[in-house]
């Protein structure tokens, strides 16, 4: 029911403020037109729409000057008003509004009802703007005839009972199209002119097998006019034969019955399609409801006085008047009665019930506190929950062992209470809750709990809980004691610092065995300068410009020399932080100091970088340390074989290439190879292949590249040679970049 309320308040806004012109071609008073009008409103009742009524009185006045005088008024009276639409009432308003719409209301939309007679070809040559649609009123004289023929099957004479309004001229020419199919079966005796004094007298003289079908009797020849009620009573209290109809208006006024229009279901559609242009659909969306939702009805009470069956009646009848039994008197009655007992017997049954329920929640209720906190002292964290005013109100076994205090030494109290000698600890731990209650996010902190005088290292983690009502009670507290896994994490950083620096040694003596080749020619050639000086000196004199000569040429050697002993303490410094750098650089770094031994152990080494964007984010001195490890394993496993194949050529290729998020680096090496089996233990500590290795460069290539930057590094499956791949990360953005 809620969800229908906001959904017809929501409708109800989309419509706010809209005007609508009811235009009648009767006037008010006329059943037909009241009826019309209470359904009309009722369908826009909770639409906000504010509707004006305009009476056209038709009935009683109708001719060429009273119309134009019509228009006259009207254009005057709405000249600065705007409709959002116009309702037609009947066939003398849609004609007018046809007539006169575009002078008068411009291009307001039309939505018509209770029009009879509805020619659909004149209806699109006036509905040229595509303006128009509505429900047609058709009543149906052919039904209703074999109606009569059914419930009459002696019957000795029709008497049918018109006018001479638009409506009844309009209902000659249709009773006698239906009535051309039953000339031979009925004897029609047709009255639309007349006295009402002499059309009583003549219904008076019907036999007992004659039927009246009463169309209409708006007024007689002498002027007179009559309203609904009237111009039906006036026949049925003389008449003593049965009466029939064609809407529903004259029903309890002395019908029997009929298969009828309905004038409030004219006006329910009606206000519907209203409703629907309202909400901005289109005229042209809507169709014209052109079947008339006409009934059969009947009155309960004239079916008995003429002896008419029930069972007679056509389907779907709808029998008016019936009368009620004892439960439909008093079926409000009733009804209050009956749902009061059973409101009262359930009440009673609940309160039962609800008294067997609270014993057994009691009961479940023990059980689960025995079973809460059963789990919470089987837990080895130590767990405490507090209250909004932080005073402890539960705890397991494990906080208190924690503490060494027992559980009624802690209930009531609040952290100042337990660790009165460290305020900050408590503040920090209250800034904490503090930030629960306010109902930001606290993710788990580290704190270091003082327990006499020994040093606890603790990872917090704390939450709110729901109290009655899923309202805030306090908070629950976790706590994590990781001060033996920091241990154990201090202990093995010093073992990966001793192994990093075992693996460094033996790098520096690769390092000092490549210096030395580094310096085997500068040495040779500051040598023989030296020894050409001396000889200069003992058989000639030494200009000044000789001398700057020979100072030049040993310059070049030491800076030579000097480079490679910068080279060297480079390699030596670890590197402070991260950053992004060339990887071009680092293998440049590197050639000058293992080049000449690479090319004194008659190895080819080649270099290839693909792409632009070779820029790694890392550690650029540790990659360096990484870097000599492989390709002195790449230069072992080549002289290996050299051992056995003097004239064996071996290579190591390089390639460097960019692929989408890394930088991936192959060193592909000719040498020894590896097994299969090896390939996954050449990265443990202290395993190696070689006689005299340590089992480390490639240990501690693997903490470096994956555990310091992030990296992979893993041996590829290729045939006749050794492929090792390097994956590190790209550049990153917001980082600088070093040379």
């Amino acid at each position: 029911m809620k969800n229908k309320l906001i959904l017809l308040l929501f409708l109800s806004s989309i419509i706010y403020g809209k005007e609508v012109l009811l235009l009648h071609s009767y006037h008010k008073a006329y059943e037909w037109t009241d009826s019309i009008s209470e359904a009309i409103e009722d369908s826009l009742q909770y639409s906000n729409v504010e509707i004006t009524t305009e009476y056209m009185d038709t009935k009683r006045i109708y001719s060429e000057d009273y119309i134009e005088s019509l228009y006259t008024f009207y254009k005057k009276k709405y000249q600065n008003r705007k409709f959002d639409v116009i309702i037609a009432s009947d066939n003398n308003a849609l004609e007018f509004l046809n007539t006169y719409h575009d002078q008068i209301f411009q291009d307001t939309p039309i939505v018509f009802c209770g029009i009879n007679n509805f020619n659909k070809q004149a209806f699109q040559k006036y509905n040229i703007k595509k303006r128009t649609t509505g429900v047609v009123e058709e009543v149906d004289i052919e039904k209703n005839l074999n109606l009569i023929l059914k419930l009459h099957p002696n019957l000795s004479k029709l008497l049918v009972i018109n006018d001479t309004t638009t409506t009844g001229k309009e209902m000659k020419k249709e009773f006698f199209k239906a009535y051309e199919k039953h000339k031979n079966e009925i004897e029609v005796e047709y009255i639309d002119s007349f006295e009402i004094a002499k059309l009583q007298k003549k219904v008076t003289k019907l036999d007992k097998n004659s039927v009246i079908l009463f169309m209409l009797l708006h007024r007689d020849d002498t002027g007179k006019v009559f309203t609904f009620k009237d111009g039906l009573k006036k026949i049925e209290k003389k008449s003593d034969v049965p009466i029939y109809g064609l809407w529903d208006f004259y029903l309890n006024r002395g019908l029997v019955g009929g298969f009828v229009t309905h004038s409030d279901s004219q006006g329910e559609l009606a206000g519907k399609m209203v409703r629907y242009i309202l909400k901005g659909k289109k005229v042209t969306d809507i169709p014209i409801i052109e079947k008339s939702p006409n009934s059969y009805i009947f009155d309960y009470h004239k079916l008995k006085k003429f002896g008419l069956e029930f069972s007679s009646l056509p389907d779907e009848s709808i029998i008016a008047n019936k009368p009620q039994t004892f439960y439909a008197n008093y079926e409000t009655e009733l009804s209050i009665i009956a749902v009061t007992f059973i409101f009262f017997t359930i009440i009673i049954f609940m309160l039962i019930d609800s008294v067997e329920d609270k014993r057994k929640a009691r009961n479940e209720l023990q059980i689960q506190l025995n079973f809460i906190e059963t789990l919470l002292n089987t837990m080895k964290n130590p767990i405490f929950y507090k209250d909004k005013d932080g005073k402890y109100v539960g705890c397991n076994d494990a906080f208190c062992k924690f503490i060494g205090q027992d559980k009624e030494e802690i209930i009531g109290k609040t952290m100042y209470h337990l660790f009165k000698n460290q305020i900050d600890f408590c503040n920090t731990h209250e800034n904490y809750e503090k930030k629960l209650f306010n109902r930001e996010k606290v993710d788990d902190y580290v704190m270091d709990y003082k327990l006499n005088d020994n040093m606890k290292t603790i990872i917090v983690s704390k939450d709110l809980y729901l109290g009655a009502q899923n309202k805030v009670a306090g908070t629950v507290t976790i706590l994590h004691d990781i001060t033996e896994l920091i241990k154990i994490q201090n202990e093995k950083k010093q073992h990966e610092s001793f192994l990093s620096q075992q693996s460094k040694l033996a790098e520096i003596g690769e390092m000092i065995n490549a210096i030395a080749h580094q310096w085997n020619e500068p040495l040779v050639e500051m040598s023989a300068i030296v020894q050409d000086l001396e000889l200069q000196y003992n058989m000639y004199n030494i200009s000044d410009e000789d001398m700057k000569l020979f100072v030049k040429d040993a310059m070049v050697q030491i800076q030579y020399m000097s480079k490679t002993l910068k080279d060297f303490r480079d390699f030596l410094k670890p590197s402070a932080k991260k950053s992004n750098f060339f990887i071009e650089n680092a293998f440049n770094e590197i050639l000058n100091i293992i080049e000449r031994q690479m090319k004194y152990s008659y190895l080819e080494l080649n270099i290839q970088y693909k792409g632009p964007d070779l820029i790694v984010y890392g550690y650029k001195n540790e990659f360096m340390q990484v870097l000599i490890a492989i390709l002195n394993n790449s230069k072992d496993a080549i002289l290996q074989l050299k051992k056995r194949e003097l004239n064996y050529k071996g290579k190591i290729d390089v390639i460097v290439s960019s692929k989408n998020d890394i930088v991936e680096i192959l060193i592909i090496d000719n040498g020894a190879g590896i097994n299969i089996e090896n390939k996954d233990s050449l990265f443990h500590a202290y395993y190696s292949t070689k006689d005299k290795g340590n089992g480390l460069g490639l240990y501690m290539s693997r903490i470096l590249i994956q555990d310091k930057m992030d990296g992979k590094i893993y041996f590829k499956d290729t045939k006749d040679v050794t492929t090792l791949t390097i994956e590190l990360p790209k550049r990153q953005k917001n980082e600088n970049l070093i040379t």
